[in-house]
C-alpha cells in the first residue's frame, strides 16, 4: 500500500502513454481469452463424446440411407440400439431465413441420454406428431415460446399434400455445446408419412449405440465392411473421433495457443518499451528515493508494481470483454446459418490470463530493474546519466 501513491503518479506521468498501453493490452488479451476460450470448448466437447456411441453417415453422395438398414444394423454383433433421423432443411418466410430441423426416431433420447431434455419432454414430443423441441439458441433467434407455430418451407422436402411443414414448438430445451447454432427435433415417423411415397422411407444418419464400449472401434469397422457391397455404403465414426478437433486435419488448438503467444510476445514488447522509457526518464527520481532509505529491493518492487499495473487491468479487461463477445457471437449470425464453436470463458481462462499478465510484467521489469540495482546515485542526481 506504501507504493500506491508513487505507483500512481508514475502511471499518470503521461497519461496518454498509459491508456494507450492499457488498451493495447486490453486487445491482445481479448484475443488471448477468445483463442484460449476456444481450446477450452475443443476440450469440454472432446471430454463430453462419449465412448459407446457411432454415427454413421452415407459414405457417397445421394438421396439418403434406406430406412431398412437401422434393422440391419440392429441385428450386427455388440449393438444396443440403433437410432436415426431424416433432415427437414428449407427456409422461413424467406429464403434468406434459412432453416433446419432433426427429424428423429423414438428411440433418440435413449440413445442420447445425456442430452439435456428430460423423459417428459420427449414425451411431450412423441405425443404431438407435427411437434418439435427447440433449443434456446434457436428459441432466443426466432422468438419461439412453447404453442408457437414455425414453418418451413422446404423446396427439396415438399409435403405429398403440397402444404408447408407447420411445426409446432412442444418445449424449449437447454442446448447441446457442439451444436452451436442451436437445433430443432421433431418425429421422423410424421416427416417420413408426409413425403410423397417415392421419398419415403430414406434416413440422413445413424446413431448407433453399442454394448461393449471397448470395441466400439471395431464395431464401427464392422458396420461399414456390412454395408460395403450395398447401393449405399457407409462410413463409420465413433463420437469420440468425430468430435475430437485434432482429427479434422489441422490442429486448431495448435494454432489457437500460437496466435495467444504472438498476442504475448506483442503486450511484452509494448511493455517492456514503455516501461524502459519511463525509467529513463526518472533516474533522478529513483536516486533520490534511494537517498532517502528505498533499497535496491524497494525499487525494484516499485518497478515491477508499475508494470503490473496495466498489465493486470489490461488482461482483466481483455478477458471479461471476451467474455461478453463470446456470449454475443451466436446473435451476430442469421438464425439457420449455424454458428462456428464459441469459446468457453471457464475460471482456467481467467487464471491463465493473469499468470501471463504477471509474468510480462516480471520480464518487462527486468532489464528497467537492473539498471536501477547498478544506478549510480550521484551520477543520476546530477543529470549526466542517460
Amino acid at each position: 500500500m506504501k507504493f500506491l501513491p508513487l505507483i500512481w503518479a508514475a502511471v499518470m506521468r503521461k497519461p496518454t502513454r498509459t491508456i494507450l498501453t492499457l488498451l493495447s493490452v486490453m486487445i491482445a488479451f481479448t484475443l488471448f481469452g477468445l483463442t484460449i476460450g476456444m481450446n477450452a470448448t475443443f476440450e469440454k466437447v472432446a471430454a463430453g463424446a462419449h465412448d459407446d456411441r457411432i454415427w454413421s453417415n452415407q459414405r457417397f453422395f445421394g438421396s439418403g440411407m434406406p430406412l431398412a438398414q437401422v434393422a440391419q444394423t440392429a441385428q450386427l454383433p455388440g449393438i444396443a440400439q440403433v437410432a436415426y433421423f431424416g433432415g427437414l432443411g428449407g427456409y422461413h418466410e424467406n429464403q434468406r431465413n434459412r432453416a433446419f430441423a432433426l427429424m428423429t426416431s423414438d428411440n433418440f433420447g435413449k440413445v442420447f441420454p445425456d442430452w439435456p431434455i428430460t423423459p417428459a419432454q420427449w414425451d411431450m414430443l412423441h405425443q404431438t406428431r407435427d411437434g418439435v423441441l427447440v433449443s434456446r439458441i434457436q428459441a432466443e433467434s426466432r422468438q419461439l415460446k412453447p404453442g408457437d407455430i414455425f414453418t418451413i418451407i422446404s423446396p427439396q422436402n415438399k409435403r405429398a399434400d403440397g402444404k408447408a411443414w407447420d411445426l409446432k414448438v412442444v418445449a424449449v430445451v437447454p442446448d447441446v455445446d457442439y451444436m452451436t447454432g442451436g437445433f430443432m427435433i421433431g418425429n421422423y415417423e410424421y416427416f417420413n408419412k408426409a413425403l410423397p411415397l417415392a421419398q419415403q422411407d430414406k434416413i440422413g444418419q445413424l446413431m448407433t449405440q453399442v454394448s461393449d464400449r471397448s470395441r466400439t472401434a471395431a464395431i464401427a469397422q464392422q458396420i461399414d465392411a456390412h454395408f460395403a457391397n450395398s447401393a449405399t455404403a457407409t462410413q463409420s465414426t465413433t463420437e469420440k473421433a468425430a468430435l475430437d478437433i485434432s482429427n479434422s486435419g489441422l490442429d486448431l488448438a495448435a494454432l489457437d495457443q500460437k496466435i495467444a503467444l504472438a498476442g504475448m510476445f506483442m503486450v511484452l514488447f509494448l511493455t517492456a518499451n514503455g516501461i524502459a522509457q519511463s525509467v529513463r526518464e526518472r533516474l533522478a527520481e529513483f536516486a533520490t528515493l534511494k537517498t532517502i532509505g528505498f533499497t535496491d529491493r524497494s525499487v525494484v518492487q516499485l518497478v515491477f508494481l508499475e508494470a503490473a499495473l496495466p498489465c493486470l487491468l489490461g488482461a482483466l479487461l481483455g478477458v471479461c470483454l471476451a467474455a461478453f463477445l463470446s456470449g454475443q457471437l451466436p446473435r451476430l449470425f442469421p438464425p439457420g446459418q449455424g454458428t462456428p464453436p464459441l469459446p468457453t470463458m471457464t475460471v482456467m481462462v481467467f487464471v491463465w490470463a493473469a499468470i501471463c499478465a504477471s509474468a510480462v510484467a516480471l520480464l518487462s521489469s527486468a532489464m528497467p530493474a537492473l539498471r536501477l540495482a547498478r544506478m549510480d546515485i550521484a551520477t543520476a542526481l546530477s543529470g549526466r546519466a542517460s
